[in-house]
């Protein structure tokens, strides 16, 4: 049985205005051009897409005689897209992104490493739960704060009050 390496790649690729070179799939071109919503798109590793923009973020087509549905909604931390096979939604952070519906889509970033799939997804939810850790020590600790302090003004205020009113009975 051969020796099957599955250490974490470095991506290596360029990506220009209308070329792409990477380490996995190769050199690839890429002209579209468009017109009042309607678009061809001509890549040398894809073939030809004929598509139709629906609304922003929507669109639906033609690649190699094959339909396709493509949709893409985003809204703060959380993306949604809808194709002809399904939804899905995603949940980005600064280290990549944990698909909820489909775990084996997520992506994971640390030191220039991309890793994808199931290692991915658990990586993301040891971050995103190491980040709510965090995040609450902090909330609680802006609480405590804040609760010192206001009792720190209440006791301030009361022997300022009874010091001028013992004052003013004298």
């Amino acid at each position: 049985m051969p020796f099957k390496d599955t250490a974490p790649k470095k991506r290596i690729e360029y990506q220009g205005k209308n070329i792409r070179v990477s380490r996995t799939s190769g050199v690839s071109a890429t002209k579209t051009v468009s017109k009042d919503g309607y678009a061809a798109t001509f890549n040398t590793n894809h073939g030809i897409r004929l598509h139709k923009r629906l609304f922003k973020g929507a669109r639906m087509g033609f690649q190699n005689g094959n339909f396709q549905f493509i949709g893409r909604y985003n809204s703060g931390p959380f993306n949604f897209n809808v194709s002809k096979t399904g939804l899905s939604t995603s949940i980005k952070n600064k280290r990549g992104s944990y698909n909820i519906i489909k775990p084996n889509y997520s992506s994971f970033k640390f030191a220039g490493v991309q890793v994808r799939g199931k290692n991915a997804a658990t990586l993301q939810l040891f971050f995103m739960a190491f980040t709510l850790v965090i995040n609450v020590i902090k909330l609680l600790w802006h609480i405590m704060i804040s609760l010192l302090w206001m009792t720190f003004l209440t006791l301030k205020w009361m022997v300022d009050f009874i010091i001028g009113f013992y004052k003013g009975y004298k």
